[in-house]
């Protein structure tokens, strides 16, 4: 596991520092975000469900006294915990009618398929790690990386995207509601 370190001990780094990002990125668009049925709110959670994944699995690979068999048992529990959690985000977004079918096609494939076919990935490298097999640590890293695919796709549109698709709604927890100043936006200060 001694070439591997390097590459979780990063991925750890990268994780959270991206969840960093998703709550800017929540911060100026709370008033998106105040709906559990918001698209929007769904995509935040699945992106953070995603990026906690990371950096649970690349922190408890980083623990030296671990066996393979453990961290397989670990990668295991995180993926179902995972799966679990995306279906749990997507079923209120997906319940919605009043979105035409291709619009909740391309819901259900970044809320729900994309993040579902990782976690497949990711339960092969643990059935692999749980036999001992040490070459399917190649399968946990190929899954963390595409978690980070996901993740930086999401959080980029989580944070350029928003305002253009989404009208902003007022906030009671915005510094600077829509409409008190003009062309003010949530978050925004007036100067």
């Amino acid at each position: 596991m001694g070439d591997w370190n390097l590459f979780f001990a990063t991925t750890a780094g990268s994780a959270a520092t991206l969840v960093g990002l998703l709550f800017v990125a929540t911060q100026l668009h709370l008033g998106v975000f105040s709906d559990p049925k918001n698209r929007w709110a769904a995509l935040a959670q699945s992106t953070l469900t995603i990026l906690a994944t990371a950096f649970a699995l690349s922190a408890s690979f980083l623990i030296p006294i671990l066996s393979i068999q453990v961290r397989g048992q670990i990668s295991l529990a995180v993926a179902v915990f995972s799966i679990y959690r995306g279906i749990r985000v997507w079923w209120p977004v997906f319940r919605r009618e009043d979105r035409d079918r291709r619009h909740m096609f391309v819901q259900s494939f970044w809320l729900l398929l994309l993040p579902f076919a990782v976690y497949v990935y990711l339960i092969s490298g643990a059935v692999g790690l749980l036999r001992g097999d040490t070459t399917a640590i190649l399968n946990v890293g190929g899954a963390v990386l595409s978690m980070f695919i996901v993740a930086l796709r999401n959080t980029w549109r989580l944070v350029v995207n928003v305002e253009q698709d989404e009208p902003s709604v007022p906030s009671k927890d915005s510094p600077n509601p829509t409409g008190q100043h003009g062309n003010a936006r949530p978050g925004m200060t007036k100067e």
